[in-house]
């Protein structure tokens, strides 16, 4: 049996709908476009089988090489051509903006430029390193155990010079004063006996009598009452002695003071070559607390100027201080000096006197 034929499509030049032949298996039936008016133009039949194909046109010769083996397109670069430029000012931002914007930025441009920001980036950067060098440093001196200084002392075993935050009258005074008196009757010899500064009372001179005592009044730590003074290494003032107790007389009075008395020996360099000691001198003094003082006659400006140690605060008040020695066999004991060492003890012209005759230096900073 033979197969059946295909359908054909017949177009007629009236553009009229497509048919089925009347031996189609399906020909009693319309089609879904049959109902659609058309032309009376039909469309011619086309008919279709598997006689014939139109042949494949070859391939032609001038298309490109890629094309040929489908290889798609070709590199971009090769080894005969350098590859294309790369900067990193062409690098494109997350918003699309190039860094070659940012270098170009008239702002940045008319600051300075990239180069006062690279300076400020520096000094920001030397800046937080030298604060982490600096608190790295404090709180290795924080955690270290700190070390304990010495407190300088004004003599070999004497307190500190250094103003005391106790109550008055605890603390280092300087006390300006003057050569007020000289009395010379322990010795045959007057000139064995001198007083600091440079042996003139104030009648006769009264800036070269001027004699500054630097000494420190100490409170004892379990009783602020208990008070002791000191004096400082000073070989040209007047003795040398180390927590002396004072005792308070007349209080509650004008004539309220502090008083001390301590043994002191006192040497002398009468001439040259030779050097004198008064054994058993006593140091006495009186340090008030209302009397006022008179003199120095300067301001206390002037006054505090003439200190030569800025530790020591004035004195506000009146003191009278007194070196005296008593008369006797061995008053004075004089030596030749080889050096600094002592030599043989020199006894011509010096004849004991009593015990009662006395020689003393006497300092104040008020009138009789």
């Amino acid at each position: 049996m033979p197969p059946p034929a295909k359908p054909t499509l017949i177009v007629s030049q009236d553009f009229a709908k497509p048919t089925l032949p009347r031996h189609s298996t399906n020909g009693s039936k319309r089609s879904r476009a049959s109902s659609v008016h058309s032309p009376s133009v039909r469309l011619s039949i086309i008919e279709e089988d598997s006689a014939s194909h139109p042949p494949i046109p070859p391939r032609a010769h001038h298309r490109p090489f890629h094309r040929r083996w489908n290889l798609g397109d070709p590199p971009r670069s090769s080894f005969e051509s350098p590859p294309p430029k790369y900067s990193v000012w062409d690098t494109m931002g997350p918003k699309g903006e190039k860094l070659g914007d940012v270098r170009n930025n008239k702002h940045i441009a008319r600051r300075g430029g990239w180069r006062r920001i690279c300076l400020i980036l520096l000094i920001l950067l030397t800046l937080v390193v030298g604060l982490a060098v600096g608190l790295s440093i404090g709180l290795r001196k924080k955690n270290s155990p700190q070390e304990q200084q010495p407190t300088p002392q004004p003599a070999s075993s004497s307190p500190s010079s250094t103003p005391s935050t106790s109550p008055f009258p605890a603390g280092s005074y300087t006390l300006s004063t003057h050569l007020s008196t000289i009395l010379t009757d322990c010795t045959s010899d007057p000139t064995l006996w001198s007083c600091y500064p440079s042996n003139q009372t104030y009648s006769a001179s009264a800036s070269r009598s001027l004699a500054n005592l630097t000494w420190t009044i100490s409170s004892s730590p379990s009783s602020s009452s208990t008070l002791t003074i000191s004096s400082t290494s000073n070989p040209f003032s007047i003795g040398s002695f180390v927590s002396t107790p004072l005792i308070k007389l007349a209080a509650g009075t004008d004539q309220e003071r502090y008083h001390f008395s301590t043994e002191s020996p006192k040497q002398t360099f009468p001439n040259l070559g030779e050097s004198c000691y008064f054994n058993g001198t006593i140091v006495e003094g009186d340090l008030y607390t209302r009397k006022p003082k008179a003199f120095p006659a300067t301001s206390p400006a002037e006054e505090e100027r003439s200190n030569s140690n800025k530790e020591f605060q004035p004195w506000p008040f009146a003191v009278d201080i007194r070196q005296r020695a008593a008369g006797g066999l061995n008053t004075p004991q004089c030596f030749r000096m080889q050096g600094s060492k002592q030599g043989d003890r020199v006894t011509d012209g010096i004849t004991p006197r009593p015990e009662s005759a006395m020689c003393s230096c006497e300092y104040r900073n008020f009138g009789p």
